[in-house]
This record gives C-alpha cells, sequence and structure tokens, in this order.
C-alpha cells in the first residue's frame, strides 16, 4: 500500500510538471521543410523563351529564407518570409522589398516583428492582416510535389518584364 502511495505521487508530479506553462509553444521551423537546389528553367515574359535556372533555396530562420536563382543571364538573390497554406507554402516580400512593392512597411503587431512568429500564423492572417485584395504575391512552394515557382518582376527597368522559374527539387 505505501508502495502504490508513492508510485501515485510520482505520477501525480510528473503530469504536474509535464504541464508547466512557462515554457513556450513549440515553434515550427517552416524553412527546413524546404530548403534545397531547385532545378528548372526561367522563362521571360517578352520572348516567351525558357532557359534552365537554379534556385538556391537556403534558410535563414525558422520561417525566412534567401533564394537565389542563377540561369545563363541572370543572378539574383532575395529574402522571403514563409507562410503556411495548405499544401503549400507562400512566400511573400521581407523589409524595404515588402515596402517599396505594397507601399508601407509590415505592422508592428506581425508576428515575425524581432524574431518571433506565432505557430500558428498562416497566408490567410497575413494576407488579411498585411495587404489590400489587390496586393499581387509572386511564388510558392508545392509542398505535395516538391516545385518551387516564382515570378522576378523587374520594374526599373526602361521597360518592365518578368521571369518566371519554375523548378523542382
Amino acid at each position: 500500500m505505501k508502495t502504490l502511495k508513492i508510485m501515485l505521487g510520482l505520477a501525480a508530479a510528473s503530469a504536474i510538471v509535464g504541464c508547466s506553462t512557462n515554457e513556450e509553444p513549440v515553434q515550427r521551423n517552416l524553412s527546413n521543410q524546404i530548403v534545397g537546389t531547385y532545378e528548372g528553367t526561367l522563362t521571360s515574359s517578352i520572348s516567351q523563351t525558357a532557359v534552365s535556372a537554379t534556385a538556391e533555396i537556403k534558410s535563414i530562420s525558422s520561417y525566412t529564407i534567401q533564394i537565389h536563382c542563377l540561369s545563363s543571364d541572370l543572378d539574383t538573390t532575395m529574402v522571403l518570409d514563409l507562410y503556411p497554406d495548405g499544401n503549400m507554402m507562400r512566400v511573400c516580400l521581407t523589409g524595404d522589398d515588402f515596402k517599396k512593392e505594397y507601399g508601407h512597411s509590415m505592422s508592428a503587431e506581425h508576428p515575425m516583428m524581432g524574431n518571433m512568429m506565432e505557430a500558428n500564423w498562416t497566408w490567410q492572417q497575413h494576407m488579411s492582416q498585411e495587404h489590400t485584395p489587390n496586393d499581387k504575391h509572386y511564388g510558392h512552394f508545392d509542398m505535395n510535389a516538391k516545385t518551387f515557382d516564382y515570378t522576378f518582376e523587374f520594374k526599373d527597368m526602361p521597360s518592365s518584364y518578368s521571369r518566371h522559374f519554375s523548378g523542382r527539387r
């Protein structure tokens, strides 16, 4: 009987310690799900010609990536934030690129400010809190197909054009 009381006491103590509310919730590492090299093509909006291209995806944080896209006639690097959306991982510009594209900075309520991200911050929340309905986004990762699609816009040239990357990991 004394052994049973001791065992029950230990079990109760373990349950209380295991339910501690002082620990922060485990954050998903979104970037680790998509890092790697994506081989594909880069197609020009002007000529519609496609050339072989590579997009190297590196993790900056659990929700931010660096993309280095390289082809025979393009070499560009950019930083994007990640947002889960079903079987897609949507991407959006960051920092000054975000402000230049959309005309405002991300709000102070944005959970990625200060290197923090809520585990449940989704694409829909990002869209409703940071964008207007007409804001354009340029790419995504298809998690099931292991593909990456992104359209690079070149607006500061004498005439605007785009290059669309489509590749598979």
